[in-house]
């Protein structure tokens, strides 16, 4: 009998239940089925075609076409997805051929650029966020002065934070460098006290900035984006206050390795390259150790 071959389709939807699901943490689940979706509203047609019927020239004027509107770290995910899926479709019998694997993010492509606070922007921001509730005002300092992703924060349970060595562990994070340690400076500390505190002995507060469940990922969002707004300044996300926190962090004077262990990079060049981006302000200080002329 015949074997059937799938659609580029329908293998990806069998992809994402058998394999990404039980795999991947959801907000890497929410990055690939976002990449499904812009590759399949601009090219409807890719879905509908055999596993076996793709070409790598079709596939590689996709992404021509999609980096006049995407950055390269879109691309690379629209790219990773296929790819991974074509991966298990020759390993399942469908297919012969990696038709993704010779195909290149295109160097024209943008960037995209992830710039932190200045001084002044940090200091309305926190200013602002004054007129929050005491556990959204701590979360946003816990951003600030940890580096910690999105979802690491919304994870962080009780259980990891261990008051007596000063730092919380973080167990689930989208990377394996990103299961690591984070050292607790006494500010952070004094919050988690509080809040340990305050909450109700024998509950069921598992969550160290949730309850039973972590804080919403619109949570986290809507309180970035209602205290910038009440701050007058660009609008911030919790990954904005991430670059924040490694910008102020060089500012003052910690080394790149350190920094990259502390955020969960394994490569420091990365996180000076796309983490760290100095203001003006500071530029000039760094500037001004070259002159005799007291300021």
């Amino acid at each position: 009998m015949e074997r059937k071959v799938c659609t580029i389709g329908e293998w990806l939807d069998v992809w994402f239940e058998v394999y990404a699901v039980p795999e991947y943490a959801p907000k890497t689940l929410e990055i690939y089925r976002d990449a499904r979706k812009r590759l399949s509203r601009r090219f409807p047609e890719i879905e509908s075609t055999l596993l076996t019927e793709l070409l790598p020239v079709t596939f590689q004027k996709a992404l021509n076409d999609l980096s006049k509107k995407y950055a390269k770290s879109s691309l690379r995910h629209i790219k990773s997805l296929y790819n991974l899926a074509y991966q298990t479709a020759i390993e399942n019998h469908q297919c012969a051929e990696n038709p993704i694997s010779g195909v290149t993010v295109p160097k024209k492509a943008s960037e995209k650029v992830v710039n932190g606070l200045s001084r002044e922007e940090q200091q309305a921001f926190e200013e602002a966020a004054k007129q929050l509730t005491i556990r959204d005002q701590f979360i946003l300092q816990t951003f600030l002065l940890t580096g910690l992703r999105r979802g690491e924060l919304q994870n962080l349970r009780w259980q990891d934070w261990d008051k007596k060595a000063k730092v919380l562990r973080v167990e689930k994070s989208k990377t394996e460098n990103g299961i690591r340690s984070v050292p607790v400076i006494p500010e952070v500390a004094l919050m988690l006290t509080h809040l340990q505190g305050w909450a109700k002995r024998g509950s069921s507060n598992r969550y160290i900035f949730g309850d039973a469940e972590p804080v919403s990922a619109g949570h986290l969002r809507h309180i970035c984006l209602y205290t910038s707004k009440r701050a007058g300044i660009r609008r911030v996300s919790p990954h904005m206050l991430r670059h924040t926190f490694a910008t102020r962090m060089i500012e003052n004077g910690s080394d790149a390795k350190s920094l990259a262990l502390i955020i969960g990079h394994s490569n420091p060049a990365f996180t000076l390259r796309r983490y760290v981006h100095p203001d003006h302000t500071s530029l000039y200080e760094q500037m001004c150790r070259l002159s005799s002329i007291q300021q």
